[in-house]
């Protein structure tokens, strides 16, 4: 069969697979490209944030205290600065009436004091003996005049905390004055936010010319244990692969108001109630608005900065405390595994099912691996939520391009089978989407060939309409029983034709099919015989030749035409097969292939005709016929009035 189509195939499998490993290639470069993930960040942060704010909980912190110079406070003592010996009461108050565990100061002093009550001598004698962790902040941007002010503050000495990864190295810093260089603990409250203004993550080391300060709450923590005695105090060994030295990501476990915050002025005024808030591990900052001391976090978008370092100290102890499950295990490499199970799996379906059944799909695996990232964020893993996302929704959008592709490709089918297959044929092969039906592959079928014995005789004389309609008829009696029973027209031969069964859709019983067709052309063109006597005419003889064998079968046609035809030695041997039947007694003739594929099933209706060596072999073979088989021309005063052979 001919048609003008493009012989351009390619296999529907094939280019799904294709899509699907591109769109797996993006979603795993996404997860671990870094810049792949800078262009997809601001995507990454909503989800991210949207993931800690739900997972963030109301559970109260007793273990901290937030100690705010807030507008209450500054209204009360007075504006800020405050003279410094207002600040050696408070911490020693903190320390006296309130029995805190450790003191944080979210507060650099880069210069000397001026007030004549000695606060700078009382802080440094605080910093010297008492549980006190002054700051320092370091900066980490390229300036063309690096910060440097006042003297930093760092420590070659053994921590309790393994790290992974090498610390932040900073570019500049700012320090308290001298006065105060020689206090035991000094931590580290420069932070850096991401691109879009919010803090996410915290640098835990900063590397400053060789040596190293950490950040506040890990230097409370440190100089905790080197009070205690024993720098192994803080065992957290098992959390090292979490614990990045340059940019640790904040769990943030916690909620703004899981936190006790008491303001400076109730602590100095002794107002707060020493009972409820003994034994703390305090953070002193200030969350006043003329301070400009704010941050925005995932959790909200202004919040007083002390309160970063307050979810970094809780997170830090529930670690210690064994309240904070941590896996070992890379989440990225548990992403990436995730992408190509539910890629694979979506690949199936859409090879196998309509969208009607992809759709939901896509979407609960959407929602499965957000209730997942949920999960894994729980267990402080690390990885990219965007990722998957980014490879479902590009899956969403190719179901429109693949309903689309498939309805050009039904269409081309369509208009390729149409007239060229049974409507029982055609419907199967657009309801299953058989594979590939135009793809070239070889197949085991059967093929029929009839002609019509002396065509030139019989049109000599005719004029051209009455030859076309001579033709048209005869081709007519050959089309429909082939059709009726399913099988694929190939072609008209001018006054011929050839036909096969067995493709575009394999079936089992494809030589019965063909012998059942053959049998049903002899007995058409014969009803048809008996109309053309009525009229005066003479009788046309039909020549059927079957055989089967496997053949290359599909779109063997050119750039220039496409054609969807069968090509194999079982195609020439029927031809010969009809041709042989001009000198035998019967109207159609049975290859030996053919017959022992029926040998079983139709042993009681094949008849062996006689042994020839055809046209092109060397051998002789067995030419077989069918018992009873009535002929397709008569005499009309001698016809045979046998009864017609129903159809399978």
């Amino acid at each position: 069969m001919a048609v003008a189509w493009s012989s351009a195939i390619v296999s529907p499998f094939s280019r799904r697979a294709i899509a699907f490993c591109i769109i797996a290639l993006l979603g795993i470069l996404l997860q671990w490209s870094d810049r792949a993930q800078r262009i997809f960040e601001p995507v990454e942060h909503v989800l991210y944030d949207r993931a800690r704010r739900l997972l963030a909980s109301d559970r109260t912190d007793d273990r901290i205290l937030i100690v705010d110079i807030d507008e209450v406070s500054l209204g009360s003592v007075g504006p800020w600065p405050w003279p410094r010996y207002l600040l050696a009461d408070l911490i020693e108050r903190l320390l006296d009436d309130y029995r805190a565990r450790s003191v944080g100061l979210d507060i650099v002093f880069p210069s000397p004091s001026e007030d004549r009550q000695g606060g700078d001598q009382r802080l440094a004698a605080l910093g010297e003996h008492w549980p006190v962790v002054f700051a320092q902040a370091f900066d980490f941007a390229q300036r063309e005049q690096p910060l440097e002010t006042g003297v930093p503050v760092l420590h070659d000495t053994p921590s309790p905390w393994e790290f992974a990864g090498p610390p932040r190295p900073a570019t500049g810093f700012v320090a308290n004055h001298e006065g105060l260089s020689q206090v035991r603990c000094v931590g580290n409250i420069g932070i850096y936010p991401d691109d879009d203004g919010l803090i996410r993550r915290v640098p835990l080391l900063v590397e400053w010319r060789g040596r190293k300060s950490p950040l506040l709450p890990l230097e409370m923590l440190r100089c905790d244990a080197r009070s205690a005695g024993s720098l192994s105090a803080v065992p957290l060994a098992s959390v090292r692969p979490v614990l990045d030295a340059s940019s640790w990501k904040v769990p943030f476990d916690r909620k703004w108001g899981a936190y006790t915050v008491v303001s400076a002025g109730d602590i100095l005024t002794g107002s707060a109630s020493a009972e409820t808030l003994r034994g703390r591990w305090v953070l002193i900052g200030s969350s006043a608005l003329g301070l400009n001391d704010r941050a925005s976090t995932p959790l909200s978008a202004t919040a007083a900065g002390v309160m970063v370092h307050a979810a970094v100290m809780s997170s830090l102890l529930d670690w210690t405390a064994g309240q904070l499950s941590v896996w070992r295990v890379d989440g990225q490499w548990l992403a990436t595994a995730w992408i190509v199970v539910t890629l694979a799996l979506l690949a199936w379906l859409m090879s196998n099912f309509r969208a009607w059944v992809v759709i939901p799909a896509v979407i609960a695996m959407v929602l499965l691996w957000l209730t997942l990232a949920m999960w894994w964020l729980r267990h402080q893993l690390n990885f990219s939520i965007a990722s998957p996302l980014l490879a479902y929704a590009v899956v969403m959008m190719m179901i429109p391009l693949e309903w689309w592709i498939n309805q050009r490709e039904q269409s081309n089918i369509l208009k390729l089978f149409a007239s060229y297959v049974a409507p029982a044929v055609l419907d199967q092969i657009l309801r299953e989407g058989i594979d590939h039906p135009l793809v070239p592959k070889y197949m085991n079928i059967t093929v029929l060939s009839a002609d019509m014995e002396n065509y030139t005789g019989h049109t000599r004389q005719s004029s051209l309409s009455e030859a076309a309609n001579l033709t048209r008829e005869f081709l007519q009696c050959l089309t429909e029983p082939v059709l009726r029973l399913e099988g694929t027209l190939d072609k008209y031969t001018g006054d011929g034709m050839v036909a096969f069964w067995g493709a575009p859709i394999p079936i089992k019983d494809h030589t019965t099919r063909a012998i059942e067709a053959g049998r049903q052309v002899v007995y058409r063109v014969r009803l048809w015989n008996e109309g053309r006597a009525k009229q005066g005419l003479p009788p046309v003889r039909v020549r059927v030749g079957i055989e089967t064998g496997s053949v290359l079968v599909g779109d063997l046609g050119t750039a220039f035409r496409s054609t969807y035809t069968a090509v194999g030695n079982c195609i020439n041997l029927a031809s010969k097969l009809q041709a042989s039947a001009r000198d035998k007694p019967t109207d159609l003739i049975i290859g030996p292939s053919a017959a022992a594929a029926v040998a079983y099933s139709m042993k009681s209706d094949l008849v062996p005709l006689c042994m020839e060596v055809l046209p092109g072999t060397t051998s002789p073979v067995m030419l077989w016929t069918i018992r009873d088989l009535s002929t397709s021309s008569f005499d009309v005063d001698t016809r045979d009035q046998r009864a017609p052979v129903s159809s399978t």
